[in-house]
């Protein structure tokens, strides 16, 4: 009988859609910091959008971030939310879910600001907002363990959190985040869901209500 080598028996290091989307994300973070002309270029302003048809920016801008506190916020949270969604939608599904986010929360950003040039805003605050409850609808009893917290907080608390914030900035609009997003993408992350698994929501939204 041939003894499989342990090598053979020792799962490999495998690299997952979230895993590849967060390296990217930090990837144009980090460029765009240092090349400034990259950054002006991917920048999310919804008047070049609108007058000049620039409509990249609304994909492009979801890959930056204002600093290292607000790239590392939506890393942290995405981590704890995208396996999640990934072993019920699948690595294609929620993938179509992120990116499109990135788009679709931008849209009431472009209508809002479409005939102001100077307004600009950067973010993945759409998609992370979405993947959060698309987790929450998927996954009802997740929970979080926080490193500041003695014990775990369930996913939709956290959700709730991440929204009050999100209106919180958004009311300061100091820091040319776009805080707006967080809200368009948190229902398009639900709507999508939905139509992906009707079934799972239905059952996670009898066991809420």
């Amino acid at each position: 009988m041939t003894v499989p080598h342990p090598a053979a028996t020792t799962p490999a290091f495998e690299l997952t859609i979230p895993m590849l989307v967060m390296a990217s994300v930090v990837v144009v973070t980090v460029l765009a910091w240092i090349v400034k002309p990259l950054k002006y270029a991917f920048l999310m302003n919804p008047y070049l959008v609108v007058e000049r048809f620039q409509v990249h920016r609304m994909l492009t801008a979801g890959w930056l971030h204002a600093d290292a506190s607000h790239l590392v916020f939506n890393l942290f949270t995405l981590y704890f939310f995208a396996d999640q969604v990934v072993k019920v939608l699948g690595p294609i599904q929620f993938l179509l879910l992120y990116v499109s986010a990135v788009i679709v929360a931008h849209v009431p950003t472009v209508i809002r600001h479409r005939k102001n040039p100077k307004y600009n805003s950067l973010g993945a605050s759409g998609a992370v907002a979405a993947v959060i409850f698309s987790g929450i609808l998927l996954v009802p009893g997740l929970k979080l363990s926080l490193f500041f917290l003695p014990i775990p907080i369930p996913g939709y608390a956290y959700g709730i959190g991440y929204l009050a914030y999100s209106a919180y900035a958004s009311y300061r609009a100091r820091d040319g985040v776009n805080h707006d997003a967080h809200f368009a993408g948190a229902v398009y992350g639900s709507l999508l869901t939905f139509a992906l698994e009707p079934q799972r929501v239905m059952r996670t939204v009898q066991t809420f209500f």
